[in-house]
């Protein structure tokens, strides 16, 4: 009996302390598709990044991340009402293969296929090997990236998360956002669920 009282008020501890956790981490924002808040992508911390390729783009923008391929970067923005995504070869912010920019859906519009949306998308190709697909909201980035190299970043930066394609191990999915909506994004990849039909590359 008194193993039996140990073991529960050891139980009901755990569940005070895993209950407190979840409360405690939880930044305001919006809800979720889990009914937790997670922090909007525009108030989020800013990054500095060197030579800064957007620098001369109108409207306040913040970066939130920053991907180093070889001699490559992905920089993943929001700006005004949306997101965007640069990439940009180093040492030559003038050279930008790919500058994907979309706006946050309104009225309803967009997809759900995704947790913490809904989500606007924009593609852009640059020959066969490098090609970008942003689906973008309020909450979350969710980027599809193909530098034309190895699918997986030798850096990364900012609140991000990155996994290779399971379809294309050249190519990486990088999941900005805050860490409960990551976590979100990346339980919902793996539970093997139907993603949201990306526009073609």
């Amino acid at each position: 009996m008194a193993q039996n009282r140990r073991t529960l008020a050891v139980g009901g501890a755990l569940v005070l302390l895993l209950a407190g956790c979840e409360s405690a981490g939880v930044p305001d924002g919006e809800s979720s598709s889990n009914g937790a808040r997670v922090t909007q992508l525009v108030e989020m911390d800013a990054l500095s990044v060197a030579d800064d390729p957007l620098s001369d783009v109108a409207g306040p923008i913040r970066i939130l991340a920053e991907l180093q391929y070889g001699k490559d970067r992905l920089i993943a923005y929001v700006n005004g009402d949306g997101c965007g995504i640069l990439a940009t070869s180093k040492g030559a912010s003038t050279a930008n293969p790919i500058h994907l920019v979309s706006k946050w859906p309104v009225g309803g519009d967009g997809s759900t296929s995704y947790p913490v949306g809904p989500y606007n998308s924009a593609s852009s190709a640059e020959g066969a090997k490098i090609w970008a697909t942003l689906l973008c909201s309020r909450n979350a980035m969710v980027i599809e990236y193909s530098s034309g190299g190895e699918g997986v970043p030798e850096r990364a930066r900012g609140p991000v998360t990155v996994a290779r394609v399971a379809d294309n191990p050249a190519a990486s999915r990088i999941t900005v956002g805050d860490p409960g909506a990551r976590r979100q994004i990346e339980d919902w990849v793996k539970s093997g669920k139907p993603a949201p039909a990306l526009p073609a590359r």
